[in-house]
């Protein structure tokens, strides 16, 4: 799962979408960046990163119903999308 897959499925769960700030965190969170990292490279001071990122979890973990956080976002995302397909799979097979 890519990074735009893992958004496009937010965007399914979410109810309001990911400002430009939240997106570009979890984007570079996804890739495996520090805060420090992505403050660097979009321009923003990390403290600033690093409190989006909190809110981001929070936000996150309401919506997918368990705790979110930097260091599991890939697997909860992924076990998600998971729990999303199955049943449209199993609605696709019937007759």
């Amino acid at each position: 799962m890519t990074a735009e897959e893992a958004l496009a499925l937010l965007d399914r769960v979410l109810e309001q979408q990911l400002n430009d700030v939240q997106e570009l965190v979890f984007r570079h969170c996804w890739e495996g960046k520090t805060y420090a990292e992505m403050a660097e490279q979009i321009g923003y001071d990390a403290g600033y990163i690093k409190d989006t990122g909190s809110k981001l979890w929070q936000i996150l973990s309401r919506a997918l119903g368990e705790r979110v956080t930097k260091s599991n976002l890939q697997s909860i995302v992924r076990r998600h999308q998971s729990r999303i397909e199955e049943p449209r799979q199993r609605a696709r097979s019937k007759p």
